[in-house]
């Protein structure tokens, strides 16, 4: 079993199905990335580079923008992540 999950073809994130320490080697879909940090269990990690102001994708869907670089193997969360989230653009 994979210890991440891409949800959707085209997320530029995964989520962590156990805790993944900072240094491992994760294969997601073929491709595979190295954690530069821990990342707990539930929480995302990045596949990609992902540019400062750059949509972050999960469930094939921008849940946020990044606030800087996120490198391949980041943990995405809310110290880089800008929620979209929030239910401000909803009618």
């Amino acid at each position: 079993m994979s210890r991440c999950l891409r949800i959707a073809p085209t997320d530029n994130v995964a989520v962590a199905l156990e805790p993944v320490a900072a240094g491992i080697r994760v294969a997601v879909e073929g491709a595979s990335v190295t954690t530069r940090e821990d990342i707990p269990q539930g929480h995302k990690l990045a596949l990609t580079a992902i540019p400062a102001g750059a949509d972050v994708i999960k469930y094939g869907y921008p849940i946020g923008r990044a606030r800087t670089e996120i490198q391949p193997g980041q943990w995405v969360h809310t110290h880089n992540l800008a929620t979209r989230l929030d239910g401000a653009d909803a009618p």
